[in-house]
């Protein structure tokens, strides 16, 4: 049987110390060769009509300590805006009835090929990177670091800073969107999840100014926050290549990389390219960063090498792009948690498969 499981069941299986502890030893093993990734791929069908274009986009891994293969596929409606005024974004656009997005988690086994489950990507999209960026801070950030700049009160910002408390003593958040009613309803209602004191302040350099760890969580595609704000002992977080200035990378004393597949396959129908590939070809073309030899997650985690000589030293983690494996980690958490707690709808396996060979 498949089983088909609500992005509702998959937020109630879900914690984050658990899924920063699986993830851990997913990295560990792929940077031992004991898992494997594809890197991800977008591909783009241009709607001038609308502004607009589509993005088809996948991504796959396998985890053979927990017996499964994952491919992640997200079909979206994309903009860009404020191309022309410098304060360029990325939005998806809730396009299908009742304002909704379509992406999907497909979860296999790697024994006999079976389909084990269908999840939707979203709850799990959240956690996965929250908690890569939870292992960033855990591996690199100074041990008695309790205060946060947290840039962003979306999507993504809640979840960054739930990883945060899970690794860290952290006793003070402090969060800056440039939309006052935003930032103030993010203080209220993460104050009460986190059980943290969290204060919206008026600036970015606000924010950023005392922290021990700096979080970034934005659809920027410039840099949010400057090298010049910067103090020692700080740790830097980022879950896009845009959001930090190359200063910043420069600066910091130690830099680290979620994975060298540091580009996704980007193929836009037509002559042009899609916006972030542009973008990131033109900042690389004069940041002068050998981004291949950046350490990756996975050497961290598995001890091959340290995120923090001192406590004096500026740290950074980048989460440059996903990895499908974080989706076969976290899926087979989810599966094996829904399995044991009864939730989910389990549909025929014989409606997935075929007498005919493919």
């Amino acid at each position: 049987m498949t089983l088909l499981l609500t992005n509702d069941e998959a937020e109630s299986l879900l914690n984050m110390p658990e899924v920063i502890d699986e993830l851990a030893i997913a990295y560990s093993d792929l940077a031992q060769n004991q898992a494997i990734n594809r890197n991800r791929s977008d591909t783009a069908i241009p709607r001038p009509e609308i502004d607009a274009s589509y993005v088809f986009k996948s991504m796959e891994g396998g985890y053979p300590r927990r017996g499964v293969y994952a491919l992640r596929i997200s079909s979206d409606i994309i903009q860009w805006p404020g191309k022309g005024e410098g304060q360029q974004r990325k939005e998806k656009l809730p396009t299908l009835p009742g304002n909704r997005w379509l992406g999907l988690v497909l979860l296999f086994s790697i024994e006999n090929g079976e389909l084990l489950a269908v999840i939707p990507d979203g709850i799990i999209q959240r956690f996965r990177v929250g908690a890569t960026n939870g292992l960033g801070i855990k591996m690199m950030a100074r041990q008695n670091a309790r205060r946060i700049g947290l840039i962003g009160a979306g999507f993504q910002a809640g979840t960054q800073a739930l990883a945060a408390c899970a690794v860290r003593p952290i006793d003070d958040i402090r969060v800056y969107s440039p939309t006052p009613t935003k930032r103030e309803a993010f203080a209220r209602e993460w104050s009460e999840k986190l059980g943290v004191p969290v204060t919206p302040v008026d600036s970015a350099k606000d924010a950023v100014t005392e922290a021990d760890i700096v979080l970034c969580a934005t659809n920027s595609m410039q840099p949010v926050i400057q090298a010049d704000w910067l103090q020692p002992g700080m740790h830097l977080s980022s879950l896009k290549r845009f959001e930090l200035p190359v200063e910043c990378l420069r600066r910091a004393d130690r830099v680290a990389v979620h994975t060298r597949l540091w580009e996704p396959d980007m193929l836009m129908m037509g002559e042009n390219t899609l916006p972030d590939d542009a973008l990131w070809a033109k900042r690389k073309a004069s940041d002068g960063i050998d981004w291949l030899n950046q350490p990756e997650i996975g050497q961290l985690t598995s001890g091959q090498i340290t995120g923090r000589n001192n406590d004096q030293e500026i740290t950074c983690f980048m989460n440059n792009v996903g990895l499908g494996l974080q989706f076969a980690a976290a899926g087979a958490l989810i599966l094996d948690k829904a399995r044991r707690a009864g939730l989910g709808k389990e549909l025929p396996l014989e409606w997935f498969t075929q007498t005919v060979v493919s």
